[in-house]
């Protein structure tokens, strides 16, 4: 697995949590007896275990790895620690870290909760504990033993980095779509996203980044569009697993050739050009952590029996065909449309300009007056 063949053997290996991972050190190199436990919280994936053992073995410990999650019941937990509580003497350099302490809360438990809290004011040696809950209510006893460490997600610019780090030693090369698509998901968890990756790239499908489309572009358009409210369209939005920019498009697409009336059509077209302006950003920043923002801009989109209905690229062969890439006053045409829409002239080319078009010659907008001999004669084939 890349997560474990990747996994940093050093300190300087780990991305993200800089403070965080100094203040585990310092936790390490001042311990001594009487010390609290340590306990770090935060999301899976972000360095919680990791850390633990480079700094282990980086002090000479002997680290004892146990989940507390498998031991939910008093007698489970004693079971397990009291031969090591009671042995502690016996090996000085010993370390303990019990992994998922959140996971023995609640009615089930047994009491497994209350006996850990009073075992490790028995122990004399070097513990961590780890949860991946942020809920200090919830983690109210061991919070207040414990000297506490939050670690945070980590951040998709480091995300990047560490991904396109694994990438090369793999020798693989990944669309820049499915690039976003793997950060996005992984949302801050270096586990996952390698995961992730690896296993699209096992799955030999990684060029075509069609493996983010659980449902297919027309069903997801008119779920959106038919849902009942807008809590149920965002619910529909997020289910859409594709690239950003294929999003994009497939909502462009359905507007464009819907029957809308001026009013809904302008509006729309206007959350879709602020939808693109964002993408157009992340692409030129290469800030990722913006891409949080475009299901939240594409639901403004969203409005109660709207008769929108996904047709891709629905338009006649010949205005296709004929408004790409011939002659000046065309790429002209096209550079203007892209400077508009902040695309390419290329994009704008494929994407823009044939819809665009057609709405001149369906009479729902008006011909720009610098285009108005090209347009006339694209529309007249």
């Amino acid at each position: 697995m890349w997560s474990e063949k990747y996994r940093p053997k050093t300190i300087s290996g780990m991305v993200g949590n800089e403070q965080g991972r100094a203040n585990v050190q310092r936790w390490f190199s001042t311990w001594k007896r009487g010390t609290k436990p340590l306990l770090l919280t935060g999301p899976p994936g972000i360095g919680k275990t990791t850390i633990s053992r480079i700094l282990s073995a980086e002090y000479g410990y002997d680290m004892v790895e146990l989940n507390a999650s498998d031991a939910r019941s008093k007698s489970r937990l004693m079971s397990i620690l009291n031969p090591i509580i009671e042995n502690q003497g016996l090996a000085d350099r010993t370390m303990i870290f019990l992994d998922e302490v959140d996971g023995i809360h609640g009615r089930s438990d047994y009491g497994g909760g209350q006996a850990l809290l009073s075992m490790l004011d028995r122990v004399t040696m070097p513990t961590i504990l780890a949860a991946n809950s942020e809920d200090v209510g919830k983690m109210r006893g061991f919070v207040k033993i414990s000297k506490h460490i939050r670690l945070h997600p980590i951040p998709p610019r480091l995300l990047r980095v560490y991904l396109n780090h694994v990438l090369e030693e793999e020798g693989v090369t990944i669309g820049p779509g499915t690039r976003i698509r793997i950060l996005a998901e992984s949302r801050g968890d270096v586990r996952s996203m390698l995961n992730l990756a690896q296993s699209l790239i096992s799955d030999s499908d990684i060029q075509t980044d069609k493996f983010f489309q659980e449902s297919s572009v027309e069903d997801g358009i008119e779920a959106f569009f038919k849902a009942k409210s807008i809590t149920e369209a965002a619910s529909v939005l997020n289910s859409m697993r594709m690239d950003p920019r294929e999003k994009i498009n497939a909502f462009y697409s359905g507007i464009v050739t819907s029957p809308l009336d001026s009013k809904n059509l302008s509006r729309m077209l206007e959350v879709i050009s602020r939808a693109d302006i964002l993408y157009g950003r992340i692409i030129r920043t290469q800030n990722w952590r913006l891409l949080r923002y475009l299901n939240a801009i594409l639901l403004q989109i969203y409005q109660e029996n709207v008769p929108v209905r996904y047709a891709q690229y629905n338009l006649p062969f010949p205005i296709l065909n004929g408004i790409r890439f011939e002659g000046r006053a065309r790429r002209e045409l096209n550079q203007y449309v892209g400077r508009q829409l902040h695309m390419s002239g290329s994009a704008a080319a494929t994407m823009a300009v044939p819809f665009i078009i057609q709405l001149i010659k369906d009479k729902k907008i008006q011909s720009p007056k610098k285009h108005v001999d090209i347009i006339s004669k694209v529309m007249s084939k």
